[in-house]
């Protein structure tokens, strides 16, 4: 079974390249959000299996912020993509359950190994 996968990221180009990465893995992007309010509306309308997180977003917001909104108020697991993952980072995420880190620049293999351990971890979860 394929993932339902919400790409959060506010730099279009990388949003479109993750896209094609997720569906090139097998899975169905529900929508890309490029800010908090935009991720939560999507959420609220078709709850997605994983979100792929980036951690800065456009003016200042705090993807970590939105990861909690996500988690909280939907159970929404993210994979969080950045240039900066440090440990001050995994700490702070670390009571969302997060399904892993990639870091920018990325290769394409990566996305798509981390998007395939996430669906592991999903579906071993819904058991």
């Amino acid at each position: 079974m394929g993932l339902e996968v919400l790409i959060v990221e506010d730099q279009v180009l990388i949003a479109i390249h993750l896209q094609d990465l997720v569906e090139e893995a097998g899975h169905r992007v529900s929508e890309v959000a490029h800010d908090g309010p935009s991720a939560m509306a999507a959420a609220a309308r078709q709850p997605p299996n994983i979100a792929i997180m980036d951690l800065r977003l456009a003016h200042g917001e705090s993807g970590i912020d939105v990861a909690h909104q996500l988690y909280e108020e939907h159970g929404i697991r993210c994979l969080f993509i950045s240039a900066n993952i440090d440990d001050e980072v995994r700490k702070k995420v670390a009571g969302l359950r997060p399904l892993g880190f990639i870091g920018k620049p990325f290769l394409p293999a990566e996305v798509i190994a981390a998007v395939q351990a996430s669906a592991i971890a999903v579906e071993s979860n819904a058991c």
